[in-house]
């Protein structure tokens, strides 16, 4: 579960984004754990009609929002 600490890192990382068919905001905050341990993914175009959008709780590695997405679009259920 991660190292905790005395007290929160309270400090906010926001973004937002979007494109010609949605708009979209985010923001996270480490908290009481010693690292960030949480990620999020905001693919407005995924294809000409699909948009993707991931929150991660850290167990998978931070490098497992670069990978979904890729998956998503191979699986034969996606077509």
């Amino acid at each position: 579960m991660g190292i905790y600490l005395s007290s929160p890192k309270t400090e906010k990382f926001s973004e937002d984004g979007g494109n010609g068919r949605l708009r979209y905001g985010l923001s996270s905050m480490q908290g009481w754990r010693a690292t960030m341990e949480d990620a999020h993914a905001a693919i407005t175009d995924l294809d000409a009609t699909t948009s993707f959008f991931g929150v991660y709780d850290g167990h998978g590695g931070k490098n497992c929002k670069f990978q979904i997405h890729v998956n998503v679009v191979h699986n034969h259920c996606f077509n």
